[in-house]
């Protein structure tokens, strides 16, 4: 089966969780992603949990990639990246600003090798601002875009810091929609592009709604009465009998009409639109705790009126839905095994079925690759002994074609 970005080439410099996810996304619809990495392995090969010396956390984000580690310092390594930025469609990195182009692999230096090259990069800031080379993480940028504000269970209360890292995945979602973009519009002009994401307004792009309200309404966030989802009573978390939690969002008129008819709350069915007030919440609040979720889940089920459980990891994977469209698939690698991954949300159910190729097989590409650049079994040899390339799992599978 064909995945839709078969035969895409994709060169990857990325170092940190945007970039990489950016890439992977690319790489889960079919692309060639030959991924670049330092020679001194970087901070994601060493994140825990840790199994006989290999990341989890690099193994779940970084599938289906060829890889090699350059010395991008070094002449030659600086001249395998720049025969790789020939071969490739597009490139993807995430340095600061400045970076690539000391590295001699910017935007213009790729464009001069590659004049139709689709070149992705993201950042904190973007490259074009005066805070283009402020360092910063997920937590400053959903900080700074107001995200956190809108987290707090009460308004004057500490914002709680979301489960799901929202810049990073929402840049890297942005990027690889940006890549395809651009690739597509190559195809008629002929043209690459310089993309140039920033992860403080893919995190600001969440606030869509709320932007537009108070930007045009003109009244600051102390008088605004809409400040949802934390003031409608029913859209909201409250806790169970046993200490776990159930969301309810039963809020239009008929999924609130069964919600109070289930309930006992029958004296609420005419009150829509849902009144905000705080008794409504005390009146909720009082109501779920006297039962534990399972017995509110036995009280809805079959009800389609928007209530579910707040569930542990475990139990997502373990949905009818998670189990039907086979949400789990494994990544073969040679010293861990079947390591087990969400497949991409993108494919279908057939084509999970086969969307993870096995780590030596990807590491045995970069070999070839190699070859097909040029590069004969004796240069590669030297170059791994005078670390200007490493190859890490490739040796565990064959060797590259030679010239």
């Amino acid at each position: 089966m064909t995945l839709p970005l078969t035969g895409i080439k994709v060169l990857d410099f990325t170092h940190l969780l945007p970039g990489e996810v950016c890439s992977t996304v690319l790489a889960d619809l079919g692309c060639e992603v030959m991924r670049i990495e330092p020679i001194t392995p970087g901070l994601g090969s060493k994140l825990p949990p840790i199994v006989e010396g290999e990341s989890l956390y690099y193994w779940s984000i970084h599938r289906n990639k060829m890889r090699i580690a350059i010395d991008l310092k070094h002449t030659e390594g600086q001249e395998i990246a720049h025969k790789l930025i020939q071969w490739a469609d597009a490139v993807v990195e995430n340095f600061r600003p400045g970076v690539m182009k000391r590295l001699g692999i910017s935007y213009p230096e790729a464009r001069k090798l590659n004049e139709a090259i689709v070149y992705c990069s993201i950042s904190g800031y973007g490259h074009d601002t005066s805070w283009s080379n402020r360092p910063g993480h997920d937590l400053n940028f959903i900080a700074e875009s107001g995200v956190l504000d809108v987290t707090r269970l009460d308004e004057n209360g500490r914002p709680a810091l979301p489960g799901a890292l929202i810049s990073d995945y929402m840049s890297a979602l942005y990027g690889a929609l940006a890549v395809v973009s651009a690739l597509f519009a190559k195809q008629s002009t002929g043209q690459g592009k310089h993309i140039d994401i920033s992860m403080f307004e893919s995190a600001l792009s969440t606030q869509q709604i709320m932007a537009t309200a108070l930007s045009y309404l003109g009244i600051s966030k102390q008088q605004a009465t809409f400040r949802y989802p934390s003031e409608l009573p029913h859209y909201s978390v409250y806790e169970c009998k046993d200490g776990r939690h159930i969301a309810i969002a039963p809020l239009e008129a008929p999924f609130w009409k069964t919600f109070c008819q289930k309930t006992g709350m029958t004296d609420l069915i005419e009150h829509h639109p849902v009144p905000i007030y705080p008794a409504l919440v005390e009146r909720f609040k009082n109501l779920f705790k006297t039962k534990t979720l399972a017995q509110w889940m036995d009280v809805f089920d079959g009800t389609n009126c928007c209530v579910s459980p707040v569930n542990t990891i475990d139990e997502a994977l373990n949905t009818i839905p998670a189990v039907e469209k086979s949400v789990m698939a494994n990544l073969e690698h040679p010293t861990l095994g079947p390591i087990p991954q969400i497949a991409s949300p993108m494919l279908s159910s057939e084509e999970r079925k086969q969307a993870f190729t096995p780590v030596a097989d990807s590491d045995a590409a970069a070999l070839r690759l190699l070859g097909e650049l040029g590069y004969t079994e004796q240069q590669i040899a030297r170059m791994r002994e005078e670390k200007i390339i490493e190859l890490r799992h490739a040796e565990r599978s064959q060797k590259p074609t030679p010239s």
